[in-house]
C-alpha cells in the first residue's frame, strides 16, 4: 500500500502498530532505510498516523496504539523533519509512563495480582520501556527496569500459595474468568514474562542496569526451565 486511505478504516487505525498504519508506516520507513523503498511513501504514511489527534490516555496507550505507537515509529525514520512531533510525544509518553508506574507500584504494595496489560509487551509497560530503550535510555527507563524487578518477586495469595510476581488472576484474555480459577502465569513473548525478560536482558547487554537487574532474569529463567518441554533443539513451551 502507497497511500493512505483518505479515511480512518476503524477508530484509531492510524495509530496502530501491529494492525493499523503505524505498522505500515513502520514497514515503509524501514523499507526506505534499506534502500527498497522510497521516502516518499514512508512520509505519506508517518503523516497519517498524526493527521489526527494521537490518544495518549494512560489506559488505552501501549506499545501497540496510541502515543508510544506512533513515537516508535516516527523514530525510527530518523528524519529531522519528525523532531517537533517527537518532542511533544515524548511529553506525552513520559506523563503516562509515570502514571502506569505509579499504579502498578500501588498494586504491588498492595500485594495484588497483575492484569497482563500492566507489564505485558503490546499494552504494557514492557513495551513503553521497549520504547524508552530505542529513543533515550533515560533515568526513566530506569525507573521502568526497577519495576520489572519488582515483578518478579514472588506473591503469597489466597491458601498460602506462592506464585510468580507476574502471576495473573485474569484468563489468558485478560479478563476475569470461571473456567481459570486462580488465574495463569502466561509464558509468551506478547502477553507473558518472556517480553519482560527479553528487555531485561537487552538492557543488561547494553550496560543499562538497576539493582537486583541479574537476579531477576535469573528467576525468570528458572521459572521457565520448570515449564520447558524436550530438549535441545526440540524444546518448546506451553503458552
Amino acid at each position: 500500500m502507497n497511500q493512505p486511505p483518505p479515511l480512518q478504516p476503524a477508530p484509531g487505525w492510524d495509530q496502530a502498530l501491529y494492525a493499523g498504519g503505524a505498522g505500515i508506516a513502520l514497514a515503509h520507513i524501514e523499507y526506505a532505510h534499506a534502500g527498497v523503498g522510497d521516502w516518499d511513501t514512508a512520509h505519506r504514511w508517518a503523516a497519517a498516523t498524526v493527521r489526527g489527534p494521537v490518544t495518549a490516555y494512560p489506559d488505552a496507550c501501549g506499545l501497540d496504539r496510541g502515543a508510544p505507537a506512533v513515537a516508535f515509529t516516527l523514530h525510527a525514520a530518523d528524519r529531522p523533519g519528525y523532531a517537533p512531533a517527537l518532542a511533544v510525544l515524548d511529553e506525552h509518553v513520559s506523563d503516562l509512563t509515570r502514571y502506569r508506574l505509579r499504579r502498578a507500584r500501588d498494586r504491588i504494595d498492595a500485594r495484588l495480582l497483575p492484569a497482563l496489560r500492566e507489564y505485558d509487551l503490546i499494552r504494557g509497560l514492557t513495551g513503553i520501556g521497549a520504547y524508552l530503550l530505542h529513543r533515550h535510555r533515560s533515568g526513566l527507563l530506569r525507573e521502568v527496569l526497577a519495576y520489572l524487578v519488582r515483578l518478579t518477586e514472588p506473591i503469597t495469595i489466597q491458601d498460602a500459595v506462592v506464585v510468580p510476581g507476574w502471576w495473573s488472576g485474569n484468563a489468558p484474555n485478560d479478563q476475569p474468568s470461571p473456567a481459570w480459577p486462580g488465574g495463569h502465569g502466561n509464558l509468551g513473548m506478547a502477553h507473558g514474562i518472556a517480553g519482560p525478560l527479553a528487555l531485561l536482558s537487552t538492557t543488561l547487554r547494553h550496560g543499562i542496569t538497576v539493582a537486583g537487574h541479574t537476579e531477576a532474569i535469573e528467576r525468570i529463567c528458572a521459572w521457565l526451565d520448570q515449564w520447558q518441554i524436550g530438549t535441545g533443539t526440540w524444546a518448546w513451551w506451553p503458552r
